[in-house]
């Protein structure tokens, strides 16, 4: 199998898991709920997936316009799109994010990410690009985001495809899995 092959098929699996075992099972309704009181609300966790991954894949690696361009309406999320690149939830953004619109957008970000991926060649996966000028271009604050700034600084282009939308994806599908269950939705 070659490599192209390998990360359309390990992004196929994200999406189909997040479409088929998160969103179809939990409804948009509950998706804003903190399970036992506490915790993270689903759709943050998806918001925050769909956010690293746009940035990372269309912002830096690319340098393309992202995803978020064409889904900031109907998200609920119109300025300061660097709400949800942190790990702890922003409380007040959960409550603007309109669920369902969160879940279509975070699939729309893999579907752009498949098709760059099986379309374009991939020589600058072995590039450094400018992380610093993507977290600028969308005024992402760098004393709130010192450690995000310097965590991507200076990785080489195939770390944003490997890490932010594989390894980053594959982690947070375990955590929406997670809380689906807990809010009383699995399958099994």
């Amino acid at each position: 199998m070659d490599l192209r092959t390998w990360i359309t098929n390990d992004l196929t699996s994200l999406r189909t898991r997040l479409a088929n075992g998160v969103f179809s099972l939990l409804p948009a309704d509950r998706m804003s709920e903190r399970v036992d009181s506490g915790g993270v609300a689903a759709v943050y966790v998806a918001w925050h997936t769909a956010r690293h991954q746009d940035l990372a894949v269309n912002g830096v690696l690319r340098g393309a316009d992202e995803v978020l361009d064409a889904w900031a309406d109907r998200v609920g999320v119109d300025s300061d799109t660097w709400r949800g690149l942190a790990e702890g939830e922003d409380l007040d953004l959960v409550q603007q994010l309109d669920p369902t619109a969160v879940g279509d957008y975070l699939l729309a970000v893999i579907d752009s990410t498949l098709e760059w991926v099986s379309t374009d060649d991939l020589a600058v996966l072995d590039t450094v690009p400018d992380s610093t000028a993507a977290l600028e271009r969308i005024s992402t604050p760098d004393d709130r985001f010192d450690w995000l700034y310097s965590m991507w600084d200076g990785k080489p282009g195939h770390f944003f495809l490997s890490w932010e939308a594989l390894g980053h994806g594959f982690n947070h599908l375990g955590e929406l899995i997670t809380l689906r269950n807990r809010l009383g939705f699995s399958r099994f």
